[in-house]
């Protein structure tokens, strides 16, 4: 009676059994695939930068990498692969980065399309919107680099960047998605990253948590002094300072920041994945934490990707920055391999980062295959 009940079975899938294939799609996937690296537009659209990971072979690690990540990655409305393509690349690369970081210690619940994140440990939900610091309107990327006058920087800190962080959150706090059914009783988390100018991912996030807070750190005839802010000022413009004390913001759990999210990034996790080119060399230089209590200077070092003692992982630079005020606070158990700073008052920082963590970094890709091997800094 039971291989009665079977034949059916058994004749339907007879004329796959020599047909050669060894994959068969169910037809209704909505994962990305090798298309993301398919143009869908001229090239004059593509963003230079997405041009530059497609075709450059110092990028090859990078581009093996995301093709296997995107086999898992939905596209709730659509429009991922051309944007990635196009003016969303920052953006889309930082939900791409951030996909990753969940995916080891969380589960994505599908179904909404705002905001971009919702996952579970299977003890806290967590809705996560990805924020970007991007250039100026009408404005290419500039090569900004942190300035060398100390009175420069403290200037741009001060005043240019916390507006230029300040902009984006506030746009976001205005979508309330906390009176979202999906959101409601449930932390928000805003993730951001700076993507303003091709160099401003090693300098600017102090910056970050002075306007979160609303009080400066600072050292004054050799002793430490905190300072509070009301305003942050720059050609014009002014802003309030402490977004955590603005209006509406006690429904946001915490701010995500991380500098970290560049294709340098997934070309260095890709070439320790062994999806790079043996001729491609990437050398890495930047500034770690110290956690001495009472440094305010990082630990320079110098490292090569290729070398058995050097190790990274996606976690690396993401800094939770959490609201003191929250109707919904993150629990940082959730989070145990990032930084966190729970509050910046009167009394100073409290918090605490990963040790050694690394503040800003550089990368500089070699290829040995030429004569005279090209030294490029990405």
């Amino acid at each position: 009676m039971y291989y009665k009940d079977q034949q059916p079975l058994i004749k339907a899938i007879k004329k796959y059994k020599n047909d050669g294939k060894s994959f068969y799609p169910r037809g209704d996937e909505i994962k990305l695939t090798n298309e993301l690296f398919e143009p869908l537009v001229e090239r004059g659209k593509l963003n230079p930068i997405y041009i530059a990971l497609a075709e450059e072979p110092r990028m090859e690690a990078a581009r093996n990498l995301i093709k296997e990540i995107v086999y898992t990655f939905d596209d709730p409305d659509g429009h991922y692969i051309k944007e990635f393509q196009t003016h969303g690349f920052d953006a889309r690369l930082w939900e791409l980065y951030l996909y990753i970081y969940f995916h080891d210690k969380f589960t994505q619940i599908k179904g909404n399309a705002a905001p971009d994140f919702h996952i579970t440990n299977g003890v806290h939900e967590y809705l996560v919107e990805a924020v970007t610091v991007n250039p100026s309107e009408n404005q290419a990327r500039p090569d900004e680099e942190a300035p060398e006058d100390p009175e420069k920087l403290r200037e741009l800190l001060n005043g240019y960047m916390p507006i230029k962080f300040g902009s984006p959150l506030y746009s976001k706090l205005k979508k309330k998605y906390w009176e979202k059914s999906h959101v409601q009783d449930k932390p928000l988390v805003f993730a951001i990253h700076d993507f303003h100018s091709t160099g401003s991912m090693t300098w600017p996030r102090t910056a970050l948590m002075e306007y979160l807070y609303g009080f400066r750190a600072s050292i004054v005839d050799g002793k430490p002094q905190i300072t509070r802010i009301e305003t942050h000022e720059w050609k014009g413009k002014s802003i309030p300072s402490a977004f955590f004390n603005q209006p509406n913001s006690e429904h946001v759990s915490a701010i995500l920041f991380s500098n970290a999210a560049t294709i340098t990034k997934f070309n260095r996790m890709g070439k320790l994945a062994g999806m790079g080119g043996e001729d491609i060399k990437i050398l890495r230089a930047g500034t770690r934490f110290n956690p001495d209590p009472e440094a305010f200077t990082g630990i320079p070092f110098h490292e090569d990707v290729d070398s058995p003692e050097y190790t990274e992982s996606w976690s690396e630079s993401l800094v939770m920055y959490h609201n003191p005020n929250a109707l919904h606070p993150v629990d940082p158990n959730d989070f145990p391999d990032i930084s966190h700073i729970f509050s910046c008052d009167e009394n100073g920082e409290q918090g605490f980062y990963q040790p050694y963590d690394v503040l800003n970094s550089t990368s500089f890709v070699i290829s040995t295959k030429e004569q005279i091997p090209e030294l490029a800094k990405i």
